[in-house]
């Protein structure tokens, strides 16, 4: 590929422009209306391939050839293919360059046959087996044939990705890595409905069981409730107490003949038993408050692992 730019490209150029005035002589509107189609990709495609746009200069040769369906146009397809290391594509449109054109110059034939000789150490050939017909396969995302396909795959050297699909099912994709005269074989398997059917059998999770809801209570600190009922029963009986007492003292000094011994006696009695009352009263009152916050503070538990509960149903509970 050592040939300038302009030797590539204006031959074919050239020979668009020679096709288009013969055609124009013999009167075929139609094929020169082809030709005038084809003439701004293949211009185009020129002009791209001069700035090192390969991709988009292949784009527009392609069309061109689609258009024009001239020979000529194979030459820089081929061309471009090679500067973007497609090497099968290279090979391709040099073969169909050379067998199409039967009047090539000798130089030029010689030239081509040269560079075919140089790609086909650049290509390995991929045999691909598709479970399935009707399969578009794809080298590296191009479409190259549709299963089955019964021949060699010409691809370029390197690493290729393989694709089989058909529509409404996942892909099957494989990479492989050939080397220049590589000749091998790989098998795209695309799931089918009833494979898909028992993998998603095979996937179903069973749903986990539920763990039963087991009654909980919080458990009382009985003792604490039992200190301050104690305290409250204290206070109540001294209260009572100390009010029995005062009304015997009252009694005594409204009574004729009482000595003051006596109703002085009476008086320290309900004074004493009113300060126990008091007291009593005060430790019942933080008594309680303590007994509150241990039941609000303690962890529930289980009501079976506590004893008898009562419930909707009747009882329940272990001993």
């Amino acid at each position: 590929m050592t040939s300038s730019l302009l030797v590539r490209v204006r031959f074919a150029l050239v020979s668009l422009l020679f096709a288009h005035g013969a055609l124009a002589q013999t009167g075929h509107a139609s094929r020169q209306q082809k030709i005038e189609e084809a003439m701004p990709h293949f211009q185009r495609g020129v002009e791209l391939y001069d700035e090192n746009d390969f991709t988009n200069a292949l784009i527009e040769f392609r069309r061109a050839y689609d258009l024009a369906q001239d020979f000529h146009v194979l030459y820089n397809v081929a061309q471009t293919c090679y500067q973007l290391q497609n090497y099968a594509c290279a090979l391709d449109s040099f073969e169909h360059y050379l067998s199409a054109g039967s009047g090539l110059p000798r130089d030029r034939r010689a030239y081509v046959e040269k560079e075919v000789a140089k790609l086909r150490a650049r290509v390995a050939q991929v045999t691909v087996i598709v479970n399935v017909p009707n399969a578009d396969v794809m080298v590296d995302d191009e479409k190259v044939g549709v299963s089955p396909i019964g021949h060699p795959i010409t691809v370029s050297q390197g690493k290729r990705k393989l694709t089989a699909s058909v529509e409404g099912r996942p892909p099957a994709t494989k990479t492989i890595e050939v080397a220049g005269g590589d000749s091998t074989s790989v098998r795209l398997d695309i799931e089918t409905p009833q494979e898909r059917v028992v993998v998603e059998r095979q996937t179903v999770i069973e749903p986990q069981p539920v763990a039963p809801v087991v009654p909980t209570r919080r458990p009382i600190p009985w003792i604490a409730w039992g200190v301050t009922g104690g305290l409250a029963a204290v206070w109540a009986v001294t209260g009572v107490v100390a009010l029995v007492y005062s009304s015997d003292a009252q009694n005594k000094l409204d009574t004729y003949g009482v000595s003051a011994s006596d109703i002085s006696s009476a008086q320290n009695g309900a004074k004493t038993f009113a300060l126990v009352s008091d007291i009593a009263l005060g430790c019942t009152i933080v008594a309680g408050v303590v007994a509150t916050v241990m039941t609000l503070l303690a962890k529930p538990v289980p009501i079976e692992k506590t004893g008898v509960y009562l419930g909707p149903a009747g009882v329940y509970g272990r001993f």
